[in-house]
């Protein structure tokens, strides 16, 4: 029996969904030496795990909470900023894989390091669905109105697709990721340019009414916080493979400052130029501002261009933390945190099984969407929620290493103001909806515990080699 590319079999290569393509793939990905990951690759992760749906749907959602709606950025700019640094701080001295669980084992040890691996692992994945979800609702407006089954055959084609395509190896998938990045980030740095010259300022006057009926203004703060950091979950996702990164001390956090400031700045540029072009009104009764704002300057315009952007930006961003996700699982592995088949790799060093586990994990969550339209605002709230406390662990985490990391005052004032900045941003939006924030983490938590019994002498007695 002859073995192709990658361990690929004859009759594998004819039988298999992607057989008749993958040897040639396996060929490519043969002539790309190595499988470390270099700064403008690790850049584009950070900006491709950001940069998702939320540059095109947030403009829309944050629309009925007007002008004052906008500090809801500034505070979600403010606090992403915070923790960018701060993952780039923890990262310069743990250049472990894994992501957030490894900084928390650090400081907490490994029981608290397990449920940490755990949580970011379920919801690194389950939030694909969202970017499914909007893909193709994107997607619909080139390929017409489709049915139920339909549209879930897509989601999942293109689940499956972008998985397959991360089985090739870390590198190769990066260097996907970049060229995404590129197709992506060049329109959204353009558009903002074209909008400006249609820019009217006074759709942004604050007045009197608006103040009175806009309620407790820290309310609304936090209300728009949480909804506007799902733009910019992933300031760690360079942090995640870690040691598959050239020179990581230098690597890492150059890629997430640059990476999250440059993501900061293509959200802020896009959602003022929109909303100053047709104002908060027309914002708020469309679910596709992009389009509405190119129809109101470009007679005839379809949309159909930026549909087909639309659904670009949130397939990088599903490569982006399919990647990621892979990373975090064989991460945990490697830390005897999770189940050995977490740990199969294949000859391209790419956490085969891992990645597929995940896929299959997300098709649950586009179910639950077909059954439930309009459900989709909800579950941003319920994800980001949890990515908070993931932060808000690793923040408190960053606060015990501090004391064992800077030994003069003023290093450890700086580092403590910056833990607890970043801290208190997160509880902060958290404020908005603690019980059920927390009802929803009591339940991530507890799909971990039979794990956790099963493997609980090898997680508190495993010694991680160095």
């Amino acid at each position: 029996m002859n073995i192709g590319y990658g361990g690929v079999t004859s009759w594998e290569a004819v039988w298999t969904p992607f057989g008749a393509i993958q040897q040639v793939l396996w060929r490519k990905v043969s002539m790309i030496k190595g499988k470390e990951l270099g700064f403008i690759s690790l850049v584009s992760i950070v900006i491709g795990s950001q940069l998702g749906s939320g540059a095109f749907v947030l403009p829309s959602q944050l629309a009925p909470f007007k002008t004052i709606g906008l500090l809801g950025w500034i505070v979600s700019v403010a606090g992403a900023i915070s923790l960018a640094l701060m993952f780039s701080d923890l990262s310069s001295h743990i250049t472990k894989s894994g992501g957030p669980h490894v900084y928390v084992t650090a400081a907490f040890g490994r029981v608290a390091g397990f449920f940490t691996a755990w949580i970011y692992w379920i919801v690194s994945w389950s939030s694909n669905s969202i970017l499914l979800v909007t893909a193709v609702s994107y997607l619909t407006v080139v390929t017409g109105e489709l049915s139920s089954i339909e549209v879930l055959s897509i989601e999942m084609l293109i689940l499956f697709t972008i998985s397959y395509i991360n089985t090739l190896g870390m590198k190769f998938s990066g260097r996907l990721e970049t060229v995404l990045t590129v197709i992506k980030i060049l329109p959204l740095l353009l558009l903002p340019f074209v909008f400006f010259m249609f820019f009217d300022p006074s759709f942004f006057k604050v007045s009197p009414k608006e103040v009175a009926t806009s309620g407790d203004i820290l309310t609304t703060i936090s209300q728009t916080a949480l909804l506007t950091f799902w733009g910019f979950i992933g300031v760690e996702c360079a942090t995640a493979p870690a040691e598959s990164v050239k020179n990581p001390k230098r690597t890492i956090p150059r890629a997430i400052i640059i990476g999250t400031s440059a993501v900061a700045l293509v959200y802020l540029m896009n959602t003022i130029s929109i909303t100053g072009v047709v104002g908060f009104e027309k914002l708020e009764a469309t679910s596709a501002p992009y389009a509405v704002v190119l129809s109101s300057i470009f007679e005839n315009s379809s949309g159909m261009a930026i549909s087909v952007l639309a659904a670009v930006v949130c397939i990088g961003t599903l490569n982006a933390w399919t990647l990621t996700g892979g990373q975090i699982a064989y991460g945990a592995y490697k830390d005897g945190l999770f189940p050995a088949v977490f740990g199969k790799v294949n000859k391209a060093g790419a956490p085969k099984a891992a990645i597929v586990i995940a896929a299959i994990g997300t098709l649950p969550f586009l179910l639950l969407e077909q059954l439930h339209h309009g459900g989709l605002g909800k579950l941003i709230d319920m994800l980001v929620s949890i990515f908070l406390f993931v932060y808000l662990a690793c923040s408190i985490s960053y606060m015990k290493l501090i004391r064992e990391w800077y030994k003069t005052k003023k290093e450890r004032i700086k580092a403590m103001m910056l833990a607890e900045f970043a801290s208190i941003f997160c509880i902060f939006t958290l404020s908005q909806d603690v019980f059920s924030s927390i009802l929803v983490l009591c339940i991530f938590i507890a799909t971990g515990i039979p794990i956790f019994i099963r493997k609980k002498e090898t997680i508190k007695n495993f010694v991680v080699n160095s």
